[in-house]
């Protein structure tokens, strides 16, 4: 190709290329992010602007509810008839209700275990489990939600109420007749036995109740003005050192 020729195509090339430049839209900008990022450290604020109010202080904690809220509401016909008057009682407000709350239990565990007929079984330990289960939801609530001295007095009554009821199925255990056989007296052994073992829970949680006292007693020493307290104090600490707990 001639010279001349070249360059005269070279100029064409560099018209048109400068043509398209001028004619290409311009690039559009980044996409911004949907969410602007946190920034690292506070930006300072223009001269002479107001600084920014505090925040306000933190809320104080919340209030306990009533008491009368955190228990279990009680329907006095719905109870023995011997209980009736404590369970109008436990209606009250304020530690009153506690106290006859505590009286109630007792009161229905007792007619509720009365006139069961009893065996050194299973179906009989059964039985007294779901005897005085209603008593135990009571003296639970109180231990949940009562003071301190209520607390104690409730924790002493179930232990009470499980070391009796272990005494009472203890009892069923016929004694061996005058002049029993060795066979007869091994029998017997066994069944002692297979007695004691199926009481041990209850064991457990006389003795876990006891306990409990002592602790109670010991981290409130001024509850020990309490003639109440004293006395469930002082017995519990025995039953701890004897079978009674057990």
């Amino acid at each position: 190709m001639r010279p001349f020729a070249l360059l005269a195509i070279l100029a064409v090339v560099a018209i048109l290329g400068s043509s398209a430049a001028a004619d290409r839209s311009p690039a559009a900008a980044p996409a911004q992010a949907a969410v602007p990022s946190r920034p690292t450290a506070p930006s300072a604020s223009p001269p002479g602007s107001q600084p920014a109010p505090p925040a306000p202080p933190a809320s104080s904690p919340a209030q306990p509810a009533p008491l009368a809220s955190r228990l279990t509401p009680i329907e006095p016909s719905a109870v023995p008839e011997a209980c009736q008057p404590l369970a109008k009682q436990a209606l009250a407000a304020g530690p009153a209700a506690l106290s006859a709350r505590i009286s109630l239990a007792v009161c229905m565990a007792d007619r509720a275990v009365a006139p069961l007929s009893l065996c050194d079984c299973g179906e009989s330990i059964l039985a007294v489990d779901t005897a005085i289960e209603p008593a135990l939801a009571l003296l639970d609530e109180v231990i949940d939600a009562g003071d301190p001295a209520s607390q104690l007095i409730a924790e002493h009554a179930e232990g009470e109420l499980h070391a009796g009821v272990t005494a009472r199925l203890l009892a069923t255990l016929p004694a061996p007749p005058p002049g029993a056989s060795a066979a007869e007296t091994a029998l017997r052994e066994m069944r002692r036995q297979t007695l004691d073992a199926q009481l041990e829970p209850w064991r457990d949680a006389a003795a876990r109740s006891f306990q409990h006292v002592v602790e109670l007693a010991r981290a409130h020493p001024e509850l020990a003005e309490r003639p109440a307290v004293r006395t469930a104090v002082r017995d519990s600490q025995q039953r701890l050192k004897g079978p009674a707990a057990s």
